[in-house]
């Protein structure tokens, strides 16, 4: 599972650097940026919390 939100999360960044490059070249609507966006942000701090919970698990193992 963890494999998967990675991808997810790498895919999203790289879509949405694409979208912002071709911001004014393309016509991709705004909505798909902002979708991109909020899935990085959301992914993101789900990797974030993610690995504090982890480091924190392993000082109360330790």
């Amino acid at each position: 599972m963890k494999f998967l939100k990675h991808i997810i999360f790498w895919l999203c960044i790289i879509g949405t650097l694409f979208s912002m490059i071709y911001f004014f070249v393309a016509d991709v609507p705004l909505y798909i940026k902002i979708l991109g966006g909020a899935i990085i942000l959301y992914l993101g701090y789900d990797l974030i919390t993610e690995s504090k919970e982890r480091k924190r698990k392993e000082a109360l193992e330790a």
